[in-house]
Formats: C-alpha cells, structure tokens, sequence
C-alpha cells in the first residue's frame, strides 16, 4: 500500500517557523495541559483532523499522541500516529504509519510495518485554536509538507481547560503551600524577597515579592538553571516602586493577576537588574512550609496586627470584603467582613477547607456580615483553631442544598504571614 499526502498551505500562518523556533515561552502563551486532549478539526479542509491525547509517560513526563485522520490523492483515507514530547504550548512528533495490514488482521508480533514517516508539529495559542506543521520524508517517491490551522471541536467531559498549570492538579490532591526566600548575590547587598505557591485541587497560585532595592524597572526570571529541555525559561518584567514590587500569578487566570502557565517548582528564582542578577533564591527551591503563629519572642509588646482586602473575582459585581489578624499576649483573634453582595449565608475558607459562615443581612440599607475567630474563644466568637497566615482565603455563597455542587468563589485573597 502506497502512502500519500497533499494539503493546501495556509498562507495565514507564514509566521510559524518563528514561533516553533522560540527557546522560551511567551508569557502569554497556554501550557499544554490533559485538557487539551480532544478532537481538533482542520477548518480549511474538508473531513480532517487531528484526535489528540496528553498522556503521562515515566518520570511524570508529559507526552503527546495524536492520531491524523486525512486523505491522500487517491481519495482514500490516510491514518498517521504522532507520538512527542510536551513542551510548554508546544508538541513536536514524529510520525509514523502502517502498511500491508488487512481490514480486521490478526495481531502481529513486532512492528515491522509500522515505520517513521516524518514529524508533526504543533502549538496552541490558546485551549481552543492552533497551528500543525508537517514535514514528510521521503516515502515512494513522495515529499511534502506545509501548515495548517486546528481548532478544538470536543474535549473531555467536564473538564474545563485554562491553559494553566491548574488544569493538571490531582483531582484528589490536598491543599499544598511552598515557600522559599530571595537574598542579595552580592555580599553586603540590600533587599530580600519571597516567592510562595499554592495548589489545591481547582486552583494554582504564585506570588514573588521582593524589597529594600532601589527603584526602576527589574526582570523576574524562573528556571533559567534548568538543564531539562522541556522545562522552559520564563521571564516577566517586574517594577519597583517605594522598594517594593510584586507579581502574582494565577490558574485559572483571573483579572489583575498573570496566567500561570508554568511550574515554578523545582526553579531557582531570580530578580534581574538588566543582566545583573541582584536577588536569587540561589540553591534552594520552593518546599513545603507548615504555616504557624509568628514568633513571640517578647520584643513586642503591642502585638500583630496584619490585615489584607479581598479581590472580587467578578462573579458578583461590586463585592467587597476584608480580613484582619491580631495577637496579643491573651489573645488572637481572626475576623472576616464582607459586603455589597446578595444577603444569604457565605462560606470562609481557609487553604480549601471551610472554617465558618457568613451571614450577610440589611442593615441600615447596607447589605453586610462579618464573622470573628478567637483563640481562647468568647461566647460571642467561633473558636480559632486554625492558622489563616500565608494560606488562601476564599468566600462562595453557600448552597442551599448541600447535594449541589459549589458556587463559585466570589472574593479571595491570599492572607500576609507576617
């Protein structure tokens, strides 16, 4: 049997070559994550596509496996298999097809007549539209290759994709938080930094912050040391303002915070003043911290009081809430305050486990609630037996029938730890 194949180039995407030849990812770029297994259609061919799978392969390495459904100029159809590894929003494969195999033959011994045929490309530009590019060798005489657009038209039940790394957390996970500081390259250096991540089974997030440097515009770089090829070097501009600057990311992205489209685990972390790097987590990387109360060590005597505002994560227009934190020597208290939303009973999660309720009611013709942890606990005040410090705090209407699946989170903010 004689493999063909002849596809019409699309001329639209004459950029491509640039694009597959990039050594970093753009920051706005998508990860290729299991949600991007589906179906993909050929929209300027007729009939055509490409069945896509993200796989796993030892190591936790991720693999891509595509199966090419087109027709050669004989109008017959033409299967190829393309197998290659996943590389930020990239897959390069190689493909291969069989011959000399009868409708319904029985298993064969070996793989002789499965063979290399060429290699297939492709890269996303979001969880929804792509470009593959083909190249052929040489196969009976034939040669071709060229580019074309994929665009998605099926994906995996229930399984929303966002292009981020939240999209490949165990579905089964606990909560998890890492943490790991910045300090000075140089001896006798000023600033210092930290650089904290999140996971938890719907969500991701990252978050570097660093102060005490001069003002001016810096680099934030991630995994620059990294000799695996497949993890890719990220880099964001980061401003410094007052001493202080700060970069959050998040997955799924939400306003005001970046895609996080990467895995910052494993990385060392950097801040660049030009090509000078000023601040570096040098050989350390993020690992698990037991978040706890700060250190009393008697210094200071009026105590700590950290307080932090939630971002509206736009579910609910207009919605507002803060969270404070105080200790004392007799006493620690948590309080979270929430308003301008629908009156109703809302949940307070600290690190994906709720911890109370909000009640907000009209008052004076303002909808409020607040709730008040204390530690010893009063009559009036829900026992504080949890540390909210450095954890993810989450708000979401309660539901009114607890068979029914979550609400979404409508304010949130990952609580300061010191």
């Amino acid at each position: 049997m004689k493999t063909f194949f002849s596809l019409k180039r699309a001329s639209i995407f004459t950029l491509i070559s640039a694009f597959m030849l990039c050594t970093s990812a753009l920051a706005g770029d998508p990860l290729i994550t299991s949600s991007f297994s589906g179906i993909w259609d050929q929209p300027e061919q007729e009939s055509q596509g490409i069945i896509l799978q993200i796989g796993e392969q030892a190591e936790d390495e991720k693999v891509g496996i595509a199966y090419w459904f087109t027709y050669g100029p004989d109008l017959q159809t033409s299967w190829y298999l393309g197998v290659g590894p996943v590389v930020g929003n990239q897959i390069d494969m190689v493909l291969y097809t069989a011959s000399d195999i009868g409708f319904m033959a029985d298993n064969l011994e070996g793989n002789e007549e499965v063979v290399p045929v060429g290699t297939l490309g492709l890269m996303f530009q979001n969880c929804n539209k792509g470009v593959a590019t083909f190249a052929f060798d040489e196969v009976e005489g034939v040669i071709d290759a060229g580019e074309f657009p994929i665009k998605r038209i099926s994906s995996i039940y229930r399984q929303r994709c966002s292009g981020g790394i939240s999209d490949d957390s165990p579905k089964n996970g606990k909560p998890l938080q890492l943490e790991v500081r910045l300090y000075p390259v140089e001896e006798g250096g000023s600033g210092e930094g930290k650089a904290k991540f999140w996971e938890r089974t719907d969500r991701s997030d990252f978050k570097v912050e660093v102060e005490d440097i001069a003002d001016g515009d810096y680099t934030l770089r991630i995994c620059a040391d990294n000799e695996d090829p497949e993890v890719l070097v990220m880099e964001f501009a980061m401003p410094v303002v007052e001493g202080e600057g700060e970069l959050e990311f998040r997955s799924p992205e939400i306003e005001d915070k970046l895609n996080l489209n990467f895995d910052p685990r494993g990385c060392k972390i950097e801040l660049l003043a030009g090509d000078v790097v000023v601040l570096s987590t040098g050989d350390e990387v993020l690992s698990e911290k037991t978040p706890g109360k700060p250190d009393d060590d008697g210094d200071d005597e009026e105590g700590i009081e950290i307080e932090a505002d939630f971002t509206n994560t736009g579910v609910i227009e207009g919605a507002k809430g803060e969270a404070e934190y105080e200790m004392d020597a007799d006493e620690t208290e948590f309080s979270v305050k929430i308003k301008d939303v629908p009156a109703g009973f809302y949940g307070v999660e600290v690190a994906g486990l709720e911890e109370g309720q909000i009640e907000v009611v009209e008052d004076d013709g303002k909808l409020e609630g607040k709730i008040k942890f204390t530690d010893p606990q009063k009559t009036d005040t829900e026992e504080l037996d949890f540390v909210p410090l450095g954890q993810i705090i989450e708000i979401r209407p309660v539901p009114a029938d607890p068979a029914d699946p979550l609400p979404a989170v409508i304010l949130e903010v990952i609580f300061p730890s010191e």
